[in-house]
């Protein structure tokens, strides 16, 4: 059912006033067209960014390097200018294009300088000289997934060989250091909300920061289960893999709850009962390798989704979520 009839339902049945379904429409519609508008923003400014840098790459031999340099700063200039020309106009959404080109354009004059005058730091110190440079670009950008590039390129830059080389050295704790990583990225992951709520009106950093530690906890999770809770057969392991993986899925259902997040409570949901599921089949694999091991099979899978099916309509009806 849309939203305007809805609406109408909930005023018929006096719920709401015609003054205050008219308030719910437009600020619905204003809200959806913001979002629209934004993210086709995003989309061209990308687009735009890779055919200027397509062009250019085209015509690269034939140009002499001042006028790449002139041209290269030219551009940069133009477009600095603009993202300031539509903060003072307060136009959103061709503030989001020209920070996102801006972005891409100081990349591309890192790289023409040190292709113009034969610099050679590698990725770490390019990634590390585009990401502060680019910094107040990001700051301006209300688009989650930019945000979530710029620190992504950050960590790029990070001296994973060390990391590496530690973890080498403690092979056979892994199991416990996996498990305790997940708890100090989901420790940072909380710590970082309050950090969302303060500077959210101000910049998408924080929040993108923060998405990126959760999705580095269910990554971490998956792992877990996959390499250790699902194939191992060590008894103390695999119930210790188990009780982190529940564990974690358990919080995230109260954290759901908590803030009233049905979208986040069904996923945790579906994703544990998916769990359940994987562990029955594994322990049980050689029953598969038979007839009636592949109907068992089938029938699982028909009950693995009418479980899903009934969860769905369960957490629907709950009282929890109001």
């Amino acid at each position: 059912m849309s939203l305007t009839k809805k609406t109408e339902t909930w005023v018929g049945q006096h719920i709401i006033t015609r003054e205050q379904q008219q308030q719910i429409l437009a600020f619905e519609r204003s809200h959806t067209n913001r979002t629209f508008w934004i993210t086709a923003f995003v989309i061209a400014g990308i687009l735009i960014g890779l055919g200027i840098c397509l062009l250019i790459a085209a015509n690269w031999q034939v140009l002499p390097e001042l006028v790449k340099l002139v041209g290269d700063f030219a551009l940069l200039g133009v477009l600095t200018y603009a993202t300031y020309w539509s903060m003072q106009t307060r136009k959103t959404g061709l503030r989001e294009l020209f920070s996102i080109l801006s972005f891409l354009a100081i990349g591309a004059t890192i790289g023409l300088i040190a292709q113009i005058f034969h610099l050679s730091g590698g990725w770490t110190n390019f990634a590390g000289a585009w990401a502060l440079l680019g910094l107040p670009f990001i700051w301006l950008s209300r688009s989650t997934w930019i945000n979530l590039t710029w620190w992504c390129l950050v960590l790029t830059t990070c001296p994973w060989k060390h990391v590496e080389k530690f973890f080498s050295y403690v092979w056979d704790e892994f199991t416990c250091l996996t498990v305790l990583f997940v708890i100090g990225l989901y420790i940072l992951y909380n710590l970082l909300k309050y950090l969302v709520k303060r500077f959210d009106p101000y910049t998408r950093l924080p929040r993108a920061a923060a998405l990126l530690l959760l999705a580095s906890c269910y990554l971490s999770i998956a792992a877990l289960a996959a390499l250790w809770g699902l194939w191992q057969t060590q008894f103390p392991t695999v119930l210790g893999v188990h009780a982190t993986v529940f564990g974690f899925l358990a919080l995230r259902l109260y954290t759901a709850v908590k803030e009233q997040q049905i979208t986040s409570f069904k996923r945790n949901a579906v994703l544990t009962e998916i769990y359940i599921f994987l562990i029955f089949m594994f322990h049980t694999s050689s029953l598969w390798l038979s007839g009636l091991g592949f109907i068992g099979g089938g029938l699982l899978i028909l009950i693995l989704i009418y479980c899903l099916r009934q969860t769905t309509r369960y957490i629907k009806q709950m009282e929890i979520f109001k």
